[in-house]
């Protein structure tokens, strides 16, 4: 619901500024539409399915997820406001000040990468640096969501982003702590992550030995404090600053605009549709869900038009940034290696 409502928010922001078309939209995380499926020579064209991530074997279409708008069902405010608090609880205790360790909350019962995260808990015979807890959203929500608040969760040094059944939401929100991300190796990715660069804006942890990954990286942070406190500061700044939602709706309206120019046909309003405005959507709902949305609401046409979309990468460019990428991974992974044939001679 609340990614039609984004939609309509983008038509009220640039009306009259995006053609007409038709597409189709899949709620569901995992891409499906794969690459291997189209790549024959009398392959037909892959279809135009959006989503919310896609990975590497993958053609889905990625946009915007929907809690830019509002998470009604966990009472996470719409992304502006959310930013806005988030930059408020980063302010209230610096980094050096926060727990020294890795924090992570959430529900492990949608992976078993995550269930295998809390084997690195802390506990009477080990301890790996990292402080684990589950997150109940059913209790939370009989309680009022008072021990959720996002806000209120950058009081580690160290917070670390794993993914549950395909990509996960809680990314933007643990980038914009100013703690040091602890990336474990995603396999996904959404509308910005491949923008991100290891070492600069996050730590990357091996999926295959997470424990040990952690208590390295940890390590090393708070023994190179300066260095630790940048790579938070370059992901806080990055989500603050590239990912506000002038950006996110110029990123939607340039997505659009490249799709409707692609369609081979003259969209029609097929019979049965059921036209949807903001007023349609916002006057019926009530509790969260209309509070959301009315803190969403596009009041008035942005004065400014989309930001210019820059030229395409060069394959060249390109390549040389995903090696610059692999190199940081591969250059923390030697470090780990080598820490651990140290500690065993």
């Amino acid at each position: 619901m609340f990614t039609v409502w984004g939609i309509l928010q983008l038509l009220r922001r640039y009306p009259g500024r995006l053609p007409d078309m038709e597409l189709m939209f899949d709620c569901d995380d995992k891409p499906v539409v794969r690459s291997s499926d189209y790549s024959g020579p009398n392959s037909t064209g892959p279809p135009p399915l959006f989503r919310y991530c896609g990975d590497r074997w993958t053609m889905d279409v990625v946009f915007p997820d929907w809690s830019f708008w509002g998470w009604a069902e966990i009472n996470i405010k719409p992304w502006n406001d959310m930013l806005k608090d988030i930059k408020e609880g980063n302010n209230k205790t610096k980094w050096i000040d926060r727990e020294p360790y890795a924090y992570w909350k959430g529900n492990p019962f949608v992976a078993e990468t995550r269930r295998d995260l809390l084997t690195c808990n802390v506990s009477d015979e080990q301890d790996w640096n990292a402080r684990l807890f589950i997150q109940d959203w059913i209790l939370e929500s009989q309680q009022g969501f008072k021990k959720s608040g996002l806000a209120s969760q950058c009081t580690h040094r160290y917070k670390i982003y794993i993914e549950g059944y395909a990509w996960s939401v809680s990314e933007k929100y643990i980038l914009a702590c100013n703690s040091v991300t602890l990336f474990v190796k995603p396999y996904y990715h959404d509308f910005f992550t491949r923008s991100l660069q290891p070492l600069n804006h996050y730590w990357p942890i091996r999926d295959t030995d997470k424990c040990r990954s952690i208590k390295f990286a940890v390590d090393w942070g708070n023994k190179h404090e300066q260095k630790a406190q940048a790579i938070g500061k370059a992901a806080s700044d990055f989500i603050q600053e590239e990912l506000k939602m002038d950006y996110v709706y110029d990123y939607m309206f340039h997505l659009l605009n490249m799709y409707a120019k692609l369609l081979k046909f003259e969209p029609r309003v097929t019979q049965g549709a059921v036209e949807l405005c903001s007023e349609v959507m916002a006057c019926p709902a009530d509790g969260l869900e209309r509070k959301f949305m009315t803190e969403s609401l596009v009041k008035s046409p942005s004065v400014t038009g989309p930001c210019t979309m820059p030229p395409a990468y060069e394959p060249r460019v390109l390549g040389a940034f995903y090696r610059k990428k692999l190199n940081a991974i591969r250059q923390v992974q030697k470090w780990e290696d080598g820490c651990c044939k140290m500690r065993k001679s």
